[in-house]
């Protein structure tokens, strides 16, 4: 075996970590990634330091390379825990205390490696071995080593597990992303065990070595599958923390991810995984996102979409607002801005605008109820009120299919689209009728004006005033009646 030829290939795969360095530190802002960066780069450390350990041909110069090796190797339990908990987002069971721990025993590891020839408690003996063929270092592990170990495989068993229930949770082509980052952690640590077993050469690490096949799994994650944008959005940071839906989509049609407001808006999501096709959310299936009008009608609820394109990711995001409240309150609005709350019938305004928009010929009938300050004198304007409402209710039986309206005060407008001024009157005088055996207890009238209008002869407002004439003309006549 030449030691040359192996640290080469140490400083190749080096290199080749480099690049996932760089690659990630363009994205570090995606989930796991800072810590994905510091973990290659603690590779890199014990990579170049082991490489040069083995060229070196003394005790003293190899233990120099040892102590560059551990300025990586003594965090690999931190940094393996952090960039699972981070990518997976897990941190119920690596909470804040669980991590400080592993840390600090990184810490005291990397110390105790420094000053080992001052109390042995990393490596009980030192010395060099010349069996391979060129100069190696044949350490013997100390209590500390054991401890240090002991963490190292806590750490990796923690990320295998939270990798495999992700895994597990995901399918599809994102499955295939879990999947070989999963084998790019365990290859390590395959080999880390046959070192620590005694199942390979004699005093050789092995394990910088597996970072070769580590970084070309990670590369045909990170290139074919885009492992990193797997999870580009941080729930805890941004999904969990908003009220709005936010359903992440990748540039295939598959869910990247979706908060748990997605879910309350749309349950079909509870039973989907991620990976899955976007189509399959039962409640969005029959509506284009992207189309022109962002507000859709959902099952009963009104939602408003907005749609954000994140080019470097290749995911589109949709997030969805609940608006069915505030657009109740707007109908209510517009209803209260067009509608006579006491009568139903529409307000002036809105009755010269809707015969306006109609275009059609008619008659304009103004009706007056007579004498009506004496029911509010007498019977108070309580029941005056209810007259005006049961007055209204009988217009809107009596010309269903009719523009009506309250014109003002005791006054009420109705036009007749369509209509000759003979047809006009006999509806009217129906209307007579039916006031007679409806409102009895105030013995109330009413007086009526009729005209014609005519598309082109003149406008609604003049119409109106030759109506108004008219009615006039009723009551100066004695009330009660209509005039033509």
């Amino acid at each position: 075996m030449n030691n040359v030829l192996l640290s080469v290939l140490l400083i190749i795969s080096s290199a080749l970590i480099g690049n996932f360095v760089i690659y990630g530190l363009a994205r570090r802002r995606t989930p796991g990634v800072y810590y994905f960066c510091l973990l290659m780069t603690a590779m890199i450390f014990h990579s170049v330091g082991y490489a040069f350990e083995l060229l070196s041909d003394s005790a003293d110069i190899m233990y120099i390379w040892i102590k560059v090796e551990y300025i990586g190797v003594s965090f690999y339990p931190f940094l393996i825990m952090m960039f699972s908990r981070e990518y997976t987002e897990e941190k119920s069971f690596a909470n804040r205390f669980v991590v400080s721990l592993v840390l600090m025993v990184n810490v005291i590891t990397l110390i105790l490696v420094y000053t080992n020839n001052h109390h042995f408690l990393y490596y009980s003996s030192i010395a060099v071995d010349y069996s391979p063929g060129f100069p190696i270092l044949a350490l013997q592990k100390g209590i500390w080593y054991q401890i240090q170990v002991f963490f190292l495989c806590f750490s990796i068993f923690y990320s295998i597990t939270v990798l495999m229930i992700k895994l597990k949770r995901t399918s599809g082509s994102y499955r295939n992303k879990v999947l070989f980052l999963l084998m790019g952690v365990t290859a390590p640590v395959i080999t880390m065990m046959l070192y620590l077993l005694g199942m390979g050469p004699v005093y050789l690490d092995m394990t910088p070595f597996s970072y070769f096949i580590m970084s070309i799994s990670i590369t045909i994650g990170l290139f074919r599958y885009d492992m990193l944008v797997l999870n580009p959005i941080t729930y805890e940071m941004i999904f969990q923390s908003i009220n709005e839906a936010v359903l992440v989509i990748d540039s295939n049609g598959m869910l990247v991810g979706f908060n748990n407001v997605s879910k309350e808006f749309f349950p079909s999501l509870s039973k989907m995984k991620i990976g899955q096709s976007f189509e399959l959310i039962e409640e969005l299936k029959d509506h284009n996102l992207d189309s022109v009008n962002p507000v859709h009608d959902i099952c009963g609820r009104i939602y408003s979409f907005k749609a954000i394109t994140m080019k470097t990711h290749r995911v589109r995001i949709y997030v969805a607002n609940d608006i069915t409240e505030s657009e109740n309150a707007k109908k209510q609005l517009e209803i209260l801005a067009t509608i006579d709350s006491l009568t139903g019938l529409y307000n002036r305004r809105y009755f010269m605008e809707q015969v306006e928009r109609f275009g059609s010929d008619g008659v304009f009938v103004i009706i007056d109820l007579d004498h009506f300050k004496v029911i509010n004198d007498t019977f108070g304007h309580f029941e005056g009120d209810r007259v005006l409402s049961d007055f209204g209710i009988l217009i809107q039986h009596t010309f269903p299919d009719h523009i009506s309206c309250r014109y003002g005060g005791e006054e009420f407008a109705v036009f007749l689209a369509e209509t000759g001024l003979g047809e006009a009157y006999k509806r009217v005088e129906t209307l007579r009728a039916k006031n007679s055996k409806g409102i009895q207890s105030c013995n109330v009238t009413f007086s009526a004006g009729m005209t014609e209008y005519h598309i082109g002869s003149g406008t609604v407002s003049e119409a109106l005033i030759r109506a108004d004439q008219k009615l006039y003309e009723a009551k100066e006549r004695g009330r009660d009646r209509i005039c033509l």
